[in-house]
């Protein structure tokens, strides 16, 4: 991201989805979705830069001065599925809750809060 890789920043730019960041040190995973313009790379953009993307769940975590060396050693970004700009916002957040349950990110396994 950092790079501002023209290849990956296009490819993400037009595509909403849902992802998963894993915390390696804890193991413990959190799930959202893209469905704004600017897809996921305008998304996770905000995570590279903030290290918690407006997650109150990794906000707490990180403190109130996110500690960005921690995110940048310990969490990994996945996307799970990517969706054309045409889906509905509905059907990404309706994949999002999905993945959520599936990968038991809410609660003791993750930093879901909702």
């Amino acid at each position: 991201m950092k790079k501002d890789r023209v290849d990956w920043k296009t490819a993400l730019q037009s595509v909403k989805g849902v992802y998963m960041i894993t915390d390696t040190k804890e193991n413990k995973r959190y799930v959202g979705s893209a469905y704004s313009e600017g897809g996921v790379w305008s998304r996770w953009c905000n995570y590279v830069a903030s290290g918690h993307g407006g997650n109150q769940g990794l906000a707490e975590l990180l403190g109130h001065e996110a500690d960005l060396r921690y995110c940048r050693e310990h969490f990994r970004l996945f996307l799970l599925e990517r969706h054309p700009m045409i889906a509905g916002d509905d059907e990404i957040i309706e994949r999002e809750s999905f993945w959520k349950k599936i990968l038991l990110s809410r609660g003791d396994y993750g930093y879901n809060e909702n």
